[in-house]
């Protein structure tokens, strides 16, 4: 199917760049590197690549593509481009790096005449783990050797997300279930060996019951094996692609880079925008360092373009910034944080600083300051933000400005579905209709009764669940009793 992307006219969607950001548009070099403090335009002038092309008719708009990290930002790449340059393409020009990567195999299944490839999900992920684990349970003989600190995690959640990472991290390299057990016994981590096990389970579980299914992780890694396996899918691509701009390169993990690098050639532009002291998917495998390794040669002696002017950092705010920034090492030199002393001074700001005693204190102090901000200084409750570190901290101040009267608003989190708090009880109740419809005498465990009663469905709270809990004790001794008599 080809989906039409139509824009509105773009003449008033114009900018206008500084000497630094013409100069990198202006550039023919095959492989750019242009970096950039927040705010100094990166994501503008990644746009401002592909309309000058377009505009100077050297390339169509179906030869541009530019890539993000996140569903989001491509969303909103997607969005500004297509306004930017006009007129309609057979393809979106933003995607992710995931998405470009499952169009390859996609378009090469389609015209080898294979069934076409599907992604599994990340909650699919965790079904398939948890159901990996339920059963090493149920038969501990065949369980892997999981370290005794381990046992206790081994049913949460948490434990399934760090299980999934690793598998994924090790997709991502090409490191199978053989090397990755090798791995743990030369570096002494047994949970490596363990997880090994998992691993050609999960291997082969996917392989029978999802075949022709991709991992997220391994999906750059299977196209770039596409690529170089295949010159001719290789040329077909290059003949389609002429121009690659990729916003917050800072994120490119070592699949990603790869792709790049098959992919290039003479008669294509890649042009990486970054900023590495942002780069906030290293936990995922982003490697900020990429852009200044080796391992590319051509990467690593491609010029380097600086931009100069932070426009959307206040004045206080980057001459802060820029004094914290000097006591902290740089990946590739630093020097986009010259943009920090240089912000633009259209824009004012202020920078506070407060020594508080407790975390009560810090949420009171914080919804004073947002109050005051929304009474006196006429600000929207929606143009404000509160950036906390970590998650348990974020839902005490959560609380503690709900308590004061500030309408708070979070991001989607990435717990799956089933495990949301209204979602969970309902699947829990139709399980357990299904195990009675089975089989009559079976019940809920004392668990699952808990879990039902204080949901939103039951709604019983902690002190109703104790005296419910006293109630049956008391029906179960006087049972006891009358046994005896």
């Amino acid at each position: 199917m080809v989906t039409l992307h139509r824009a509105v006219p773009p003449a008033a969607r114009r900018v206008a760049l500084g000497d630094a950001a013409s100069a990198a548009v202006a550039s023919q070099s095959p492989i750019l590197r242009v970096i950039g403090a927040p705010g100094s335009g990166k994501t503008t002038l990644a746009i401002e690549f592909v309309a000058a092309r377009v505009a100077a008719g050297e390339l169509t708009a179906d030869q541009c593509l530019l890539l993000a990290p996140t569903r989001l930002a491509a969303a909103r790449l997607r969005d500004a481009v297509t306004a930017r340059v006009g007129g309609t393409t057979s393809e979106a020009m933003a995607r992710t790096h995931q998405a470009f990567g499952f169009a390859i195999l996609r378009a090469e299944a389609a015209l080898r005449g294979d069934p076409s490839p599907t992604l599994l999900s990340g909650p699919e992920q965790d079904v398939v783990l948890r159901d990996l684990l339920a059963g090493h349970r149920a038969e501990p003989h065949r369980a892997p050797p999981w370290p005794a600190a381990l046992l206790p995690a081994l049913e949460t959640r948490g434990f399934r997300a760090e299980l999934r990472d690793l598998l994924m991290r090790a997709a991502e390299h090409g490191v199978d279930a053989q090397t990755l057990a090798r791995l743990g016994h030369d570096h002494d981590k047994p949970e490596w060996v363990a997880a090994a096990v998992v691993l050609d389970e999960y291997d082969q579980v996917t392989a029978l019951s999802r075949p022709g299914s991709y991992d997220p992780a391994y999906i750059l890694t299977a196209a770039a094996d596409l690529l170089e396996d295949d010159p001719e899918a290789l040329d077909r691509l290059r003949a389609q692609v002429k121009l690659v701009v990729v916003d917050d390169a800072q994120e490119l993990t070592w699949p990603g880079a790869r792709l790049l690098r098959v992919l290039a050639h003479p008669g294509m532009q890649v042009v990486l925008m970054a900023d590495p002291d942002s780069a906030v998917q290293t936990f995922r495998g982003a490697e900020p360092h990429l852009l200044w390794s080796d391992t590319w040669p051509a990467l690593a002696d491609a010029p380097i373009v600086t931009l100069d002017t932070a426009y959307r950092v206040p004045v206080g705010v980057g001459e802060a910034a820029a004094r914290v920034a000097a006591r902290i090492g740089a990946v590739g030199g630093g020097g986009q944080r010259k943009a920090l002393d240089a912000p633009d001074h259209g824009r004012e700001g202020q920078v506070r600083v407060a020594l508080l005693r407790a975390v009560t204190q810090e949420g009171s102090y914080l919804a004073s300051v947002l109050r005051r901000a929304h009474l006196e200084g006429r600000i929207p409750w929606r143009e404000m933000v509160v950036v906390v570190r970590g998650g348990a901290r974020a839902a005490t101040i959560r609380r503690s400005l709900a308590a004061a009267g500030v309408p708070v608003g979070t991001a989607p989190g990435a717990v799956p579905i089933r495990d949301e708090v209204a979602v969970r009880p309902l699947l829990l109740l139709l399980d357990l209709a299904i195990r009675c419809a089975r089989d009559p005498a079976s019940g809920p465990t004392p668990d699952e009764t808990v879990e039902i009663l204080t949901s939103t469905i039951a709604g019983v709270d902690a002190v109703a669940l104790r005296r419910l809990r006293r109630a049956l004790r008391r029906v179960e001794l006087d049972r006891r009793r009358e046994a005896h008599e």
